[in-house]
């Protein structure tokens, strides 16, 4: 006769309340320590100081570290979720501060009301510090840059000051940013109607940042920005070739002459170029629109098979023509080679970044799972212009994060939710012994996480940022 099991046995029989300070979200403290650590804290207070017009209520540095969390955490992302928070001691103690430091959602209201007095370029500047600590860790010999704008689609949310129809039959906010590896390196916050190209910001923005670069990098290093057809302008050429002596990569329109041009050539006289999945066949020459006053180095390609490897047929092929600069000034290009991009020049290694393009814009993926959702919270456009920066540079934040802290702990390519499964979303237990604060984790969290590199990794960051200033 079978053993007959016990019915209670593993079972839960009852549910009590503990006065143990447990949190499900012990990833922000490590986030949170690394963000302090590198002296981000102590720039935003030099920065924003002057907001603090009394010694009364939170400092700016309090607010700030309560809106990365609620960034980084992404599980409540209502403006009523800093209520919720505020009850939680645990919450408080991750923050290493007291509930009673914690913002209410209108103390929140009220922050945002006070930075409505913030233009673009005060945000604009925190993200150049952060750029410029960036290249100075990762140390490129070769910069490349995407330019794109994206739009933030606030078409079902209630009536929104700036929020206008986008080219995407949206009504929403449609910034230009500009993409260098993962990061948003630059951004302007703009309303729904500005198009990709709009009056001179492309423009202005590629010079700031190359002339910081010079100043605060290199004064050789090679730059090559890329971008698509929106971005197609000959003054915005001549002044990357005779001010700024910068490389670009930028899409064109496939109008009839060069069409005619193409459909004049032989198939043999086409090259070929594949990847692991697709093959495309292209021939360069030089090529001069009506409104142009020179030639530019002109790649026309030709899309012959799909990822899986099936033919195209000739009304189902992809067409595409690529202008770029690479190549025709004789002293950017020596400098370009001598800093190890000899490759650059190719035609193949051209068309590869042109198609890389599509790899850029998944970085507004990651923003946008990110954000977790695109509607921003108030009805007042300069108070959603500081929602958005905070939001950029929080993800901006995140994604240094990841790539600084120990190898193996999680892949520098994974997206946020997974990034927030892995490494935030774990308990922790806060105990207090003696005149000591100690978190602590379960064993598997402890060996998978690697814990205790963590916290050593934490201890040896300098503060940068604030040394940069």
């Amino acid at each position: 006769m079978a053993k007959k099991l016990h019915s209670a046995q593993g079972k839960i029989s009852a549910v009590d309340i503990t006065n143990d300070t447990i949190s499900g979200r012990g990833g922000l403290f490590f986030f949170l320590r690394f963000v302090e650590s590198i002296g981000f804290y102590s720039l935003i207070e030099k920065r924003f100081g002057f907001l603090n017009r009394s010694g009364k209520g939170l400092r700016i540095r309090e607010f700030v570290k309560q809106i990365l969390a609620y960034f980084v955490d992404g599980s409540d992302m209502g403006m009523v979720s800093f209520d919720r928070r505020k009850n939680d001691p645990a919450y408080a103690a991750l923050l290493e501060t007291s509930p009673g430091r914690l913002a209410s959602s209108h103390q929140m209201k009220r922050f945002f009301q006070k930075l409505m007095v913030l233009t673009n370029p005060v945000y604009r500047r925190l993200l150049l510090y952060l750029f410029m600590w960036r290249l100075k860790v990762e140390k490129p010999n070769v910069i490349v840059l995407f330019a794109d704008s994206k739009v933030f689609d606030n078409n079902d949310a209630q009536k929104r000051e700036g929020v206008e129809p986008t080219y995407r039959d949206k009504r929403g906010y449609h910034p230009l940013h500009i993409i260098w590896n993962s990061y948003i390196v630059d951004a302007i916050f703009r309303s729904g109607s500005k198009h990709s190209n709009h009056g001179e910001d492309f423009v202005k923005v590629m010079r700031r940042l190359v002339r910081h670069i010079r100043k605060k990098y290199s004064q050789e290093v090679p730059i090559i920005v890329t971008s698509d057809s929106a971005f197609l302008d000959q003054d915005t050429f001549k002044v990357f070739e005779e001010e700024l002596g910068i490389f670009y990569i930028c899409v064109g329109k496939l109008y009839g002459d060069i069409k005619d041009y193409v459909k004049a050539h032989n198939l043999k006289d086409f090259s070929r170029l594949s990847n692991n999945r697709q093959t495309w066949c292209y021939v360069e020459f030089g090529n001069r629109l009506k409104s142009w006053s020179k030639f530019r180095r002109c790649i026309f390609t030709r899309l012959e098979t799909e990822e899986d490897g099936q033919m195209l047929f000739d009304f189902a092929k992809s067409d595409q023509v690529i202008y770029t600069n690479i190549g025709l000034d004789k002293e950017l290009t020596n400098k370009l080679i001598e800093a190890g991009g000899e490759t650059y020049v190719q035609a193949e290694t051209i068309i590869q970044m042109s198609h890389h393009r599509g790899k850029d814009e998944l970085t507004h993926r990651a923003l946008s799972e990110f954000a977790t959702k695109e509607q921003f919270p108030f009805k007042r456009m300069a108070m959603n212009r500081a929602y958005y920066y905070f939001l950029v540079i929080s993800h901006f934040l995140y994604e240094a994060y990841k790539q600084d802290m120990p190898e193996g702990i999680v892949s520098p390519c994974c997206y946020p939710h997974t990034f927030r499964r892995t490494v935030i979303d774990f308990a922790v237990k806060i105990v207090r012994r003696g005149r000591r604060i100690i978190l602590k984790v379960t064993q598997a969290i402890w060996e998978s996480l690697r814990i205790r590199e963590l916290w050593q990794w934490l201890g040896q960051l300098e503060p940068v940022l604030c040394m940069r200033t």
